[in-house]
């Protein structure tokens, strides 16, 4: 608590009472005047540069705590992690948060918790198993969901049912946070056996519990089931928010549930006073275009707000090819030509659908305009864990070191594969 009314504690009251503006004309002011800054008042100035997304004055503040000598303190260094972690600057939050002298469970969480949105999920782990054995820091709940999503996003079941092992020994009544972390795990790890499980014996269910099983339904192609949770969960009166609508689209789609999930789309914004986002949009184009209500998916998208959005378009040009639909197909590349494209894909997809029309002509002008823009086709790759370990397979990639093994054992499952056909 503050015993003097100075700039830092004017600095802090303008932050709390959500004055970014004065607070920042008041942070110029004291370094104008040579006024040094205490913890205090760089923790509000950080929290202010993250709420703003003001990138400049928070790496600015950074270099003032770094002169300070107070970016090493728990107290000021977890804020700063937090800043980089809202602006998903992994490198940097890293770098903020080894240099953090006597790191706390704060510090841990912030961190993995970045890594998990960002998609750095092995990094999530490592830093999980180093909290006890090397900073010799207890994980509180915050951290083990967390960890767990980092799990569901490495499809790592291996580290999952360890964690859930570790709470089913240490702990007797599980947060519903850890709960919701648990089954999003068994889904996304494809035991949706486990999920359901979990999620009828929790005591305590929230929305997210909800919209964790309509996803992990929809993602395993059980789309009845997904819709049948959706009706369960109105029955007892929880209104819907636009996670839900993305999961059942999605289970709609998966499941070739057109007409259903055309009539929850609309629902949306009639029934219950929810805007459609991109991703509803997507799964709308997405299902109607499986279906090759191709015409139909075209209206919905120049109907929308993302008339412009070059990932939609293309996958209806995608489905258009699926289908053989030129006329529909050449609408698309073209407003894809509009935007610019940022990959092959619109050149490619058109030059399959003119190929299967037997257009020739037309085939060899899209390869020549594929050359001429210079986007370059980006090449797939495929994720496989090995005793816990993620390996990374690109296209045209001969650099893992045991390439050689690796070859001789697709040629065996291929032997073993047309054995099998010709005594079936």
């Amino acid at each position: 608590m503050c015993r003097s009314f100075g700039p830092g504690c004017r600095q802090t009251g303008f932050a709390d009472n959500l004055q970014f503006e004065k607070s920042l004309e008041l942070f110029k002011l004291m370094n104008e005047h040579g006024m040094r800054m205490d913890q205090f008042s760089l923790v509000a100035m950080f929290s202010v540069c993250a709420s703003r997304e003001d990138f400049q004055s928070g790496v600015t503040l950074h270099c003032q705590a770094l002169k300070l000598g107070l970016d090493n303190t728990a107290f000021v260094g977890n804020v700063i992690l937090t800043m980089y972690s809202k602006w998903s600057s992994i490198s940097e939050a890293e770098k903020v948060f080894r240099l953090i002298k006597e790191r706390d469970v704060i510090s841990c969480n912030t961190f993995i918790a970045a890594c998990s949105h960002c998609g750095h999920h092995v990094k999530a782990l490592s830093i999980f198993r180093d909290m006890e054995k090397v900073f010799g820091i207890a994980p509180d709940d915050f951290t083990l969901a967390s960890t767990l999503t980092a799990c569901a996003g490495l499809a790592s079941i291996h580290h999952g049912s360890q964690i859930h092992a570790r709470l089913i020994r240490n702990k007797s009544d599980l947060d519903f946070i850890v709960c919701n972390a648990l089954v999003n795990m068994y889904a996304k790890c494809g035991c949706i056996e486990y999920a359901e499980a979990l999620f009828l014996h929790m005591s305590n269910k929230n929305l997210v519990s909800w919209n964790t099983m309509i996803s992990g339904f929809g993602n395993h192609g059980h789309g009845k089931r997904a819709v049948e949770m959706f009706e369960e969960m109105g029955a007892i009166g929880i209104l819907p928010d636009s996670c839900t609508f993305t999961g059942l689209l999605v289970a709609c789609n998966h499941a070739g549930m057109v007409e259903e999930g055309k009539a929850y789309f609309d629902s949306m914004e009639l029934d219950y006073n929810i805007t459609p986002g991109i991703e509803h949009l997507s799964c709308l184009i997405d299902l109607l275009g499986r279906a090759g209500r191709l015409e139909e998916a075209e209206v919905y998208l120049r109907a929308s707000c993302f008339k412009d959005d070059s990932v939609i378009w293309g996958s209806l040009l995608s489905s258009c090819r699926l289908h053989g639909d030129i006329i529909v197909g050449e609408r698309a590349a073209r407003k894809l030509m509009e935007l610019g494209p940022e990959t092959s894909s619109p050149f490619v997809l058109l030059s399959n659908l003119y190929a299967l029309d037997e257009r020739w002509g037309a085939v060899a002008e899209m390869r020549k305009m594929l050359k001429g823009c210079g986007v370059k086709k980006v090449p797939g790759h495929s994720l496989i864990q090995v005793e816990g370990i993620v390996e990374k397979f690109m296209v045209g990639d001969i650099s893992h070191v045991r390439i050689d093994e690796i070859r001789q054992t697709l040629i065996n499952l291929n032997l073993t594969a047309r054995k099998l056909y010709v005594r079936t």
